[in-house]
């Protein structure tokens, strides 16, 4: 365990050295965030509720997704083990002494965190100073974190099935753009599911995107509590074990290819 330890630090680490991209990516999450909150101020304008949602729960649900973009919540952002397939680079990785699975892992963990803790909490603070985005109680951030955890792990075992079709595929980028679309529509990124007519947001619960967006936002929002938080944690867990598992399925079977091939 030390040794991926040892990995998620240093990409930990590596991460503070690009500081212009993540200003830039935290005034570009407070641009869509502060057009969205807008958006729900003249939907609101009224008064009343939408869905259960209030005003204040819809900004605060916005700047929360918002803010989840940083560990993936949004679209598939990591790339780089599809470029060391192409370029050849990951028979190199393969060949080290280590699980390839974990390697890879570890470096997502490190990098997602500082994204979480810098850019994520940065982007959530705009929201809560300029359009009064919910604070929540001690009580929830312990589910909170809980849920976040599980998403980490949830959108970087969907990250390695995208990256992995590079095996298989010349080009990936219609396997990425569509899950890219599926991701931040499915997820509740675009809008919470509460808001789907009934038939798609069935079709949305039915799929393991809602656990890495929703359910976090949900949790943070208090809108999931009780006996319902445990069976949101246990559903994040249920998917992140099966994506886990069909991840480790893809990467035997590419193990596999790489060798016929002539490796």
């Amino acid at each position: 365990m030390r040794l991926y330890y040892e990995i998620a630090l240093r990409s930990f680490r590596r991460a503070t050295v690009y500081r212009s991209s993540y200003v830039a990516g935290i005034l570009t999450n407070a641009f869509f965030g502060v057009l969205r909150s807008f958006m729900y101020i003249g939907l609101y304008g009224a008064g009343g509720a939408v869905a259960g949602f209030s005003l204040r729960d819809a900004i605060s649900y916005t700047w929360v997704t918002q803010a989840l973009i940083s560990i993936g919540a949004g679209w598939v952002f990591s790339r780089e083990l599809m470029q060391s397939i192409r370029t050849g680079d990951v028979v190199t990785d393969l060949s080290r002494p280590w699980n390839f699975y974990g390697y890879w892992l570890s470096q997502s963990l490190g990098e997602r965190c500082f994204n979480l803790l810098v850019r994520g909490a940065l982007t959530y603070l705009i929201g809560v100073l300029y359009f009064g985005a919910a604070v929540p109680g001690a009580a929830q951030w312990l589910g909170f974190a809980a849920a976040i955890a599980l998403a980490l792990v949830l959108s970087f075992a969907f990250s390695f099935i995208v990256n992995m079709s590079a095996f298989w595929l010349l080009d990936t980028s219609g396997v990425t753009m569509v899950a890219n679309i599926m991701l931040s529509f499915f997820s509740g990124f675009l809008l919470p599911l509460a808001f789907f007519p009934a038939p798609l947001a069935a079709l949305a619960r039915a799929l393991p995107f809602q656990a890495i967006t929703a359910v976090p936002a949900q949790i943070f929002l208090g809108q999931v509590s009780g006996a319902a938080l445990g069976q949101a944690l246990l559903l994040q867990l249920g998917w992140a074990a099966a994506l886990v598992l069909l991840g480790l399925l893809m990467l035997r079977a590419a193990m596999r290819k790489v060798v016929v091939q002539g490796g």
